[in-house]
């Protein structure tokens, strides 16, 4: 089993809903965890690095890299997140090599916030944001159009990758072995720069991001 720590620098507001609001105040809140800090989820999180693996090898951007050894047949999304295809038989779906983990501040601020006695301190992590509807015919909103959501400030938060062995059939292991010899981290690193943007309300501006590995540990 191998690890490595991703980074993901949010750059401004951002919004993971929960799919919950809080009443007339809000419409959409935050993802939060028991403790009322904000996180991207590891599920979301694996989704966002599977689109861009998948894209970058679409285009080609694999075909100088080391783990291009690793062919066979199988892709190499298919090898990281395992098999795509949900009409699958179960018998006939293959686990991926890559476990992803939430997303969460780093462990000393995670640490200190989570207290008791900082509990005042997390509503500082959140700033609401509304918007109406306009009528394009008047210029005016439009009755009962408020609309708040709840985002989160800008922020790094950091989430733990591991990759391991999970094929029973022999060829599949042959070929994970493979791709596990010839540094598969730079094939999810070539990809980092296609996920720019995470959470909801992208198109008004939220959740610019920049994804990177980093050597420190969240401690």
């Amino acid at each position: 089993m191998t690890t490595q720590t991703i980074h993901l620098d949010f750059k401004n507001y951002w919004h993971v809903g929960s799919g919950k609001g809080r009443g007339h105040y809000l419409d959409a809140e935050c993802l939060k965890d028991n403790y009322g800090l904000p996180f991207v989820s590891g599920k979301q999180l694996k989704g966002l690095l599977r689109h861009a693996v998948r894209r970058a090898e679409a285009w080609g951007w694999y075909k100088d890299t080391a783990a291009i050894a690793a062919e066979g047949q199988y892709s190499l999304e298919d090898l990281l997140f395992g098999s795509a295809d949900q009409h699958e038989g179960r018998f006939e779906t293959t686990a991926g090599m890559l476990f992803v983990g939430n997303a969460t501040l780093p462990k000393p601020e995670y640490d200190y916030l989570k207290d008791n006695d900082q509990a005042a301190l997390r509503q500082y992590l959140y700033q609401p944001l509304y918007n109406t509807k306009i009528d394009y015919e008047t210029g005016t909103a439009e009755d009962m159009s408020l609309r708040g959501t709840e985002t989160a400030l800008p922020m790094s938060l950091y989430a733990q990758l591991q990759l391991q062995l999970t094929a029973l059939d022999e060829a599949l292991l042959q070929q994970q072995r493979a791709l596990l010899a010839n540094d598969p981290w730079q094939v999810i690193k070539k990809a980092l720069p296609l996920i720019d943007t995470i959470g909801a309300h992208r198109s008004r501006g939220l959740g610019e991001v920049s994804l990177s590995f980093t050597q420190s540990s969240q401690d």
